[in-house]
Formats: structure tokens, C-alpha cells, sequence
């Protein structure tokens, strides 16, 4: 009797703990996606060291016309950030450099005498694939339309000539009016 009750113990005891499993009081990891709502271009003549911003916002008018000049090269930096609260704007453009692994900036453009490429001093993925953050844009000719930047979240590629080629999530999507003279 007494091995009889035992093993009934043993039983109840194990029943007991797989019942309690540390698995089950896990809560899974949610990545909350960060609010983009302002994205920020600043583009130097690499020849004049001459600086522009063109600032996007979110419900706002959009920028001036970025306006270059033909036969010139400029050093373009692109930043995104979180300003729904005027008295603390947070600078989401590190996280995207963090997460270099997760994101890639594209951009896409109807300009066919515009090249835009990755910077010498880009960042760059655990891959070695430049991310987008520092771009060279070359100008040629006389014309206007538009470039699109675009920050991919977990693309599929990161290469390719349009956006779909990319695959992944789209964090922001904001088009400029590029005018070459």
C-alpha cells in the first residue's frame, strides 16, 4: 500500500509541474513600431560645403522644391524623428542605425538624370549593405520630379530598382519635388 501511495504522489506531483510550466507565464515581446511623423534631408555641395534642410511633417504643407545644380554632387544625409510632442522630439535615425539589420532607406525617383548612391561613410548592416542614412546625389541636365524615400522595415532584398523589390514593411514614405537647373 504504502508504494502504491507513493507512486499516486509522484503522479500528482508531476502532473502538478508540468501544469506550472514557465512556458505558459511568458508574455511575448511586442515591438511597438515608433511614430515617424517628421523626416528631415539635409543636402551640402560637396564642392561649396553649402547646407540646406528640407524638412517633411506630417499634416504640414510640403517643403520647398529641392533645387540642385547641374553638374554638381551633394552630400545628403536623411533623418527621421518622432516631434509629436514640440517639447521633446525624439530622434529616431539611431534606432534605424541600431537596427541597421531590420531597415533599409530607399529611394526612388523619376529623375532620370538624377544618381543617387550610397556614401563612402554609410552605415552599414551586419552584411556589409550600405543603409541608406548618408547618400551621394549627382545632377546632370536641366529637369524636375521627385524622389521618394522610403524606410523599410525588415526588407525581403536590399537591392533593386523599385520599391517592391524590397519587400517588408513600409515605416514611412514621404516624396520630395527635386528641381535641377
Amino acid at each position: 500500500m504504502k508504494s502504491f501511495l507513493k507512486i499516486n504522489l509522484a503522479l500528482v506531483a508531476l502532473i502538478v509541474l508540468s501544469a506550472c510550466s514557465s512556458d505558459d507565464d511568458t508574455p511575448e515581446q511586442i515591438n511597438e513600431e515608433e511614430l515617424i511623423d517628421r523626416v528631415v534631408l539635409e543636402i551640402t555641395d560637396t564642392d561649396t560645403q553649402a547646407m540646406e534642410t528640407f524638412i517633411w511633417e506630417e499634416g504640414a504643407t510640403a517643403p520647398e522644391p529641392i533645387v540642385l545644380n547641374s553638374g554638381k554632387t551633394y552630400a545628403v544625409e536623411i533623418g527621421f524623428f518622432n516631434a509629436s510632442n514640440p517639447g521633446n522630439i525624439i530622434d529616431i535615425t539611431e534606432e534605424v542605425i541600431e537596427e541597421a539589420d531590420e531597415h533599409q532607406v530607399f529611394y526612388e525617383t523619376d529623375i532620370s538624370s538624377l544618381t543617387i548612391s550610397p556614401a563612402g561613410g554609410d552605415f552599414e548592416d551586419t552584411q556589409g549593405n550600405k543603409l541608406g542614412i548618408l547618400t551621394n546625389w549627382s545632377a546632370t541636365g536641366t529637369t524636375s520630379g521627385a524622389v521618394t524615400t522610403y524606410l523599410v522595415h525588415e526588407p525581403v532584398s536590399k537591392t533593386g530598382t523599385d520599391r517592391d523589390d524590397l519587400g517588408g514593411e513600409t515605416d514611412v514614405q514621404v516624396a520630395f519635388t527635386v528641381v535641377i537647373n
